[in-house]
């Protein structure tokens, strides 16, 4: 069974969509990451390595996601 082309109105509501859903998991670690700063500032110094990993995971997942936005923009830029 072959799937419908998808018209150019359609593909320009998906990418809007991707654009926005990138842009809503951004916010969402960026929040993520200012909330492990501060809980950082209160923790003792032995547990600090946990928290400093898992901003570095956050900082990882921030550049996945610039990266595969950057793409995506690219890709539409080139069709």
């Amino acid at each position: 069974m072959s799937q419908p082309t998808a018209t150019p109105a359609d593909v320009e509501a998906s990418a809007a969509k991707d654009r926005h859903t990138l842009s809503e998991t951004a916010c969402d670690l960026i929040v993520i990451e200012h909330r492990l700063r501060d809980v950082r500032r209160w923790t003792p110094e032995t547990a600090r390595a946990h928290l400093d990993a898992a901003l570095s995971s956050v900082a990882t997942a921030l550049d996945a996601l610039h990266a595969e936005h950057t793409h995506r923009t690219t890709e539409q830029e080139q069709s």
